[in-house]
């Protein structure tokens, strides 16, 4: 009897025994397990960016042969001759962000504002007809010939030479080519009283008010980043190549009738083309979450 307790004593304290033992491996590897996968876990890279770039249009454009056609006809009231600016090159100022999308490759969005090009001249000129079919001379405005620009643009980059690590730190020279598209919006102010070609009427109309227009924008560059070590900011530089042409410019009247500005009397309408080369410097910031 006595040897029969002892023997169930020894049993259940063995099974304590092994319980204990049991939950405590438990408890560790489901410790470790939690380590191991904090250790795997995957940080994001992301970055913003603020750039400047200019651009080299082609000089043989329907802005500037419009400029050819007008300038002659512009005087002021010295008996000087009034000039319309062209439009050979644009400065653009660009903001975004973006992230990597994988280690050597990333996407990025953001908004471009276009500095004004044109004509802004204050003072008294006069203005003979622009239109051949048009009767009326103008005198007395301001000689005001501005566009604006602006848009939105997405792009992605692959990187062939260097790319910011886990942490969000770029520690050498990185060579990138890319690629992206945007929708772009322009507006074409001129002086008051212009007469434009009605395309409904087949008459000269004046305008009063901007001829707005918008169109899809195409670019393919090539970069490079460069760490300054300064707040873990990056300097970053590129060729592009920009295709953007507003073939769309006009302006409604209260009728809906679709009025433009034209590169002769015939009624060729006037485009806004904007491509071309653009050369363009700034600094991104890198970071991780």
């Amino acid at each position: 009897m006595r040897f029969r307790l002892a023997s169930l004593l020894s049993f259940g304290l063995c099974l304590m025994l092994a319980g204990s033992a049991f939950g405590q491996t438990e408890d560790e590897l489901v410790a470790k397990f939690l380590d191991k996968a904090e250790k795997q876990k995957t940080k994001k890279v992301g970055f913003l960016v603020v750039n400047g770039s200019f651009g080299r249009l082609f000089r043989d454009n329907d802005y500037n042969k419009f400029t050819n056609r007008v300038t002659p006809l512009v005087s002021d009231v010295g008996g000087g001759t009034g000039e319309v600016e062209k439009i050979n090159s644009s400065m653009e100022l660009f903001g975004g962000f973006g992230m990597m999308t994988s280690a050597r490759s990333a996407a990025s969005f953001g908004f471009s504002y276009w500095l004004k090009q044109g004509s802004s001249q204050t003072g008294d000129f006069n203005l003979s007809l622009v239109n051949l079919d048009d009767p009326n001379d103008h005198y007395g405005f301001d000689l005001k010939s501005e566009v604006q620009i602006y848009g939105f643009s997405g792009q992605i980059e692959q990187y062939l030479l260097g790319s910011p690590d886990k942490e969000g730190k770029l520690h050498r020279l990185a060579v990138k080519v890319g690629g992206g598209a945007g929708y772009y919006f322009a507006s074409w102010q001129l002086w008051d009283g212009f007469t434009g070609f009605n395309l409904s009427t087949g008459e000269p109309e004046s305008v009063d008010g901007k001829l707005t227009g918008s169109s899809p924008g195409f670019m393919g560059l090539v970069a490079a980043e460069f760490p300054v070590r300064v707040a873990g900011l990056v300097l970053e530089g590129s060729l592009r190549y920009l295709q953007l042409n507003f073939t769309n410019m006009r302006w409604y009247n209260s009728n809906n009738e679709e009025t433009v500005a034209t590169v002769n009397s015939s009624g060729t309408r006037v485009n806004l083309n904007m491509s071309g080369p653009r050369a363009q410097l700034g600094f991104k910031r890198y970071f991780s979450w």
